[in-house]
């Protein structure tokens, strides 16, 4: 593998666009040296499963908070532009691309599993590595207790959905869920350390395969279905063999670049940014 086709390394870039935005202080990732893992409680054939999210209702609010959705019938769209996925690489007008839910159907009804939970669930991306954990994260473990789950199959968006849904994956395992994760952003992922992960090495966006290319996305859920009864221990992580279908050398390029003669602009976002957070803060304690 040369330098250019590596994977992504998530957390530098943003360490490295957030400083060009006049952020002083780098954000820490969360890091932890040991990882809980749950073997499966029964055959993969006989599991219940459920989808969890990064996504927002499509008619969502601002208000970042666990929801639920129904998988019959499915969503048509869901709302994703409030997350830092590639736009400049992909879309996700396929929902099917980030939610899998006619993907699964499917391989249940081939008997892979027993078959889906009647909810999906989405968790809010919070640089708030404590909320996610003391809130959003329990209130997941409540939800897919109820729906009667097994075991769960999360698929994060952006580089800190990925450290949201691997802290809700750790959570579960901890209270006896086994999960899978399907990303793309490999290094923050292991750098929290989850249980079982399963990398497809796509722009962020489109973890459970191309835009429209139903094949692959079923092939894809298979798999890392699959690693929930093959993985025998913690921090499992296994690589797709599908590529995206532009050249590496390419997208990969794009993703976060900090280019010089944008100096003055980011700054500026930066400046908004701080001011929004200040508001919203202001508002909060009031």
């Amino acid at each position: 593998m040369t330098v250019a086709n590596a994977p992504i390394t998530y957390m530098e870039r943003t360490r490295h666009y957030y400083r060009a935005l006049g952020y002083k202080r780098d954000y820490v990732w969360a890091n932890f040296a040991d990882v809980p893992f749950t073997r499966l409680p029964k055959p993969l054939s006989q599991l219940r499963i459920a989808l969890i999210t990064t996504a927002s209702p499509a008619d969502f609010d601002g208000v970042k908070r666990v929801w639920s959705g129904n998988i019959s019938p499915p969503p048509p769209r869901l709302h994703t532009n409030s997350v830092a996925w590639d736009k400049e690489s992909t879309h996700t007008n396929d929902r099917e691309s980030f939610l899998p839910i006619e993907a699964a159907s499917q391989l249940a009804a081939e008997g892979l599993f027993a078959g889906l939970t009647a909810r999906f669930h989405g968790v809010p991306t919070e640089y708030s590595q404590r909320k996610t954990c003391e809130e959003d994260a329990p209130e997941i473990l409540k939800r897919v207790r109820e729906d009667g789950a097994d075991a769960a199959l999360l698929t994060p968006l952006c580089p800190v959905c990925h450290q949201t849904i691997s802290l809700v994956a750790r959570h579960l395992e901890a209270n006896f869920i086994a999960t899978v994760i399907v990303g793309s952003a490999l290094d923050v992922v292991e750098h929290c350390g989850v249980p079982r992960f399963y990398f497809n090495d796509f722009p962020l966006g489109n973890p459970c395969g191309h835009p429209w290319q139903p094949a692959m996305q079923r092939d894809i859920v298979r798999q890392a279905l699959l690693l929930l009864e093959t993985a025998n221990g913690p921090r499992t992580t296994v690589k797709s063999p599908y590529a995206w279908h532009e050249d590496g050398t390419v997208w990969r390029a794009r993703y976060g670049r900090v280019d010089p003669a944008d100096k003055q602009r980011l700054l500026a976002l930066g400046d908004e940014r701080r001011r929004q957070q200040a508001a919203r803060k202001k508002v909060r304690a009031e």
